[in-house]
């Protein structure tokens, strides 16, 4: 029956990659796709009221991975551009009041210590000098922590995580296939900055964000001895994201899977068979090296070279030096983009780039220690968890965490990351029956030993 099930998984991959690939193109008027996307939130809607949290955390990953394309495709007032921030919140509200247990009880009691820092943030909101931009960083933490609350009090077994990494993948594929056409259409004018044209109009960083971590989930399934998938068709399909990452030329996404890499031959090192496992890896990265070198004109080696991170390092060291002239309070939420122009440390309004600079610019020893104690404190939680639990809880955690440094607080995987990493909660089920049509959920999540 493994052949069945490879072969589903195949047509389904073929399917996404189809429909991502139509979606590119762009036939259907942005009014089209935004009925579709509207009915997509709504059936997560019905599912929370519903109490089906498996069809929620199943279908919600492809809300997730069409928001960048959303974002770049239908403008005009057709969807607000925090569409998917308010699914989030509304939907996670829904599960978290809707909870079948009248007396809610957290395994996570650290959540306080976020939940503490939210305050913060809209008490230090009162002084904002741009209410547009304080009232939409304000958003974007709250969508972090509503979901974060609830998975404070939920515990997700290994089949169901299995599950949603399974429409992780499909989604990443979907969004593989919207940038692909611009491959097809050709015409990308390759440069030695981050490349909206091989993006099809979108945005290259936030890009790297999802496909970074589309990246990471097949290359897990690749290295663990224990999935049965086709370890070709999952190689084929993890290069197809990685090339397409790199054409983008936004260097945060390979960063984010060779991070992650590490941390793998960490968990794993007492086997040192799993380290001939990265001997695959070889003749991937060649092809895919020699395609992007041909496909860019060597362009991409200019971009690797070049030193620094887009001002990104500049913006942290202002960060640092705000914080240091305002220690206590900082110097208000939203406040960094216009400081750094009145006081100028810095030639153009911009960002922090790194949600924890801005948390310790804007926010002082309060931002330093609630938002970052509280992150810290999940650091040791999660490598205290069980296996296979403590595995996957740092994966997602980190990913979370390197979007967030990389990119800032500004796309909804990041909420998504973060509440499956709390949920992965002990005690982790032992007993998953096995049967002729399915795998074995919980070894598949195993570590390769």
């Amino acid at each position: 029956m493994s052949g069945v099930f490879q072969n589903k998984m195949l047509v389904k991959y073929i399917i996404a990659l189809f429909v991502g690939i139509i979606i590119g193109y762009r036939f259907l008027p942005p009014l089209f796709i935004a009925i579709l996307f509207l009915s997509l939130i709504a059936t997560c809607g019905i599912y929370a009221l519903q109490g089906k949290v498996e069809k929620v955390l199943i279908t919600i990953p492809f809300v997730i991975y069409a928001e960048i394309f959303l974002r770049s495709y239908v403008r005009g007032g057709l969807l607000p551009y925090l569409s998917v921030q308010y699914t989030l919140m509304i939907v996670f509200a829904i599960l978290l009041f809707n909870s079948k247990n009248k007396k809610t009880t957290f395994h996570l009691p650290v959540i306080v210590v976020f939940i503490l820092f939210y305050i913060v943030e809209i008490i230090n909101g009162f002084i904002s000098s741009k209410s547009i931009v304080t009232s939409a960083i304000q958003l974007n933490t709250l969508a972090v922590l509503i979901p974060a609350i609830w998975a404070s009090s939920y515990k997700i077994s290994p089949e169901l995580i299995n599950k949603v990494i399974d429409s992780i993948r499909l989604a990443t594929i979907f969004l593989a296939g919207i940038v692909l056409v611009a491959h097809l259409q050709g015409k990308i004018d390759y440069s030695g900055i981050s490349n909206s044209e091989a993006s099809n109009d979108m945005a290259p960083v936030q890009l790297s964000g999802y496909l970074g971590s589309g990246a990471v989930f097949f290359l897990i399934s690749i290295l663990n001895p224990l999935d049965k998938r086709s370890k070709i068709v999952q190689s084929i399909t993890f290069a197809l994201v990685v090339t397409l990452m790199v054409l983008t030329f936004s260097r945060g996404g390979i960063y984010f899977v060779a991070i992650i890499t590490i941390l793998y031959m960490i968990f794993n090192k007492t086997n040192f068979g799993n380290y001939f496992k990265f001997i695959i890896f070889i003749p991937i990265g060649v092809i895919i090296y020699n395609f992007v070198i041909l496909e860019t004109g060597g362009k991409i080696v200019e971009r690797y070279e070049a030193k620094g991170a887009s001002n990104r390092e500049e913006l942290v060291a202002i960060g640092l030096l705000i914080f240091a002239d305002n220690p206590i309070l900082g110097i208000g939420t939203g406040n960094y983009n216009t400081y750094i122009i009145k006081n100028k440390l810095f030639t153009v309004e911009s960002g922090a780039h790194n949600e924890f600079i801005r948390v310790l610019a804007e926010h002082g020893i309060f931002g330093l220690f609630f938002y970052w104690g509280f992150f810290v404190s999940l650091i040791v939680i999660f490598f205290r968890r069980q296996k296979p639990a403590n595995q996957y809880s740092i994966y997602f955690l980190t990913l979370f965490i390197l979007i967030t440094i990389h990119n800032g607080l500004k796309i909804s995987i990041q909420p998504f990351l973060l509440m499956i990493a709390i949920a992965l909660a002990p005690p982790v089920t032992n007993q998953i029956k096995l049967s002729n049509k399915t795998l074995d959920a919980k070894a598949r999540l195993q570590p390769a030993h």
